[in-house]
């Protein structure tokens, strides 16, 4: 993945000092002790004859696999145990899919790095819902 990351960045015509500050973005992957890659697996989906339908229930899966993952992020934290969802597969997913002998129709959404955290997560300020919420 960083090859392939790196061979991008090249491509679009960035600096060294600029693709090495982001793909140190990365480090916590290469140095968790499990990654966990969820998939997009459409397997079970409907197929409509227009692009519109289509479109959405590719949305509706994708959605569900986003919540299946933040479920999982929420229950390692549950168990004492660090993550962090990365995306960076999803700029490379046939080398993803090549290296873990994934089928073709499983689209990497990402990898979690998971681990025992270094030191306990800092307090953070209580925030109000309000600040996050547009009524109308």
């Amino acid at each position: 993945m960083l090859a392939a990351w790196v061979q991008d960045l090249r491509r679009d015509g960035f600096s060294e000092q600029s693709i090495a500050r982001r793909v140190r973005r990365g480090d916590v992957l290469r140095g968790a002790p499990v990654l966990v890659v969820p998939c997009l697996v459409m397997e079970g989906s409907h197929t409509y004859p227009d692009t519109r339908r289509n479109a959405a229930e590719r949305e509706m899966f994708l959605v569900a696999t986003g919540a299946g993952v933040e479920n999982l992020l929420i229950a390692l934290a549950a168990e004492g145990l660090g993550s962090a969802w990365v995306s960076s597969t999803m700029f490379c997913r046939d080398v993803v899919r090549s290296v873990l002998d994934l089928p073709e129709a499983w689209d990497p959404m990402g990898a979690v790095a998971v681990g025992h955290p270094a030191e306990a997560p800092r307090d953070r300020p209580p925030r109000s819902p309000e600040d996050f919420l547009i009524v109308r």
